[in-house]
């Protein structure tokens, strides 16, 4: 797996939101943000409160891509990587209540708290190649990669 540098990491938790794009069985893509997450240097894990077409998508492939940008800087990183569920206890429990002491620390919406209080499904993200974003940089040659990335998404 591609190992998360810290200031990439830092950049991360910095935005407070990343994109995660995600392909189901119907080969239709969806995009949803998260929010309620942490990144580690060997994977990036968040809740799923709601369990709707990411969640059913990311259970028939477990292939997704996450993407990070700050508009501002004209910066950001889209990591492409697979998911799994986390259900064992009490890892699943210690890892949801973290993100939560996490995201409250820094969000004191009423809304932001109240979800949080709802089950969670906690998915573990193993980032296997990673690209730049940046426009002056060659975007489509991979920073990090574990695998032959020209390769990745070929049948």
């Amino acid at each position: 797996m591609v190992k998360i540098p810290d200031d990439i990491k830092e950049f991360i938790e910095t935005q407070g939101v990343f994109a995660v794009a995600t392909i189901g069985g119907n080969s239709i893509p969806n995009v949803s943000p998260r929010i309620f997450f942490k990144v580690e240097e060997d994977a990036i894990y968040w809740l799923d409160f709601f369990k709707h077409k990411s969640f059913k998508n990311m259970q028939s492939n477990p292939w997704v891509t996450i993407c990070v940008f700050n508009k501002n800087e004209l910066k950001g990183f889209q990591f492409r990587g697979v998911v799994t569920f986390i259900t064992d206890e009490p890892t699943r429990s210690e890892i949801k209540n973290s993100i939560i002491k996490i995201i409250l620390e820094k969000n004191l919406s009423d809304k932001i708290k109240k979800i949080s209080q709802n089950e969670a499904q906690v998915i573990q993200f193993e980032p296997k190649v990673c690209y730049s974003l940046n426009p002056e940089e060659y975007t489509d040659m991979c920073i990090g990669s574990d695998i032959d990335s020209t390769q990745l998404f070929q049948k």
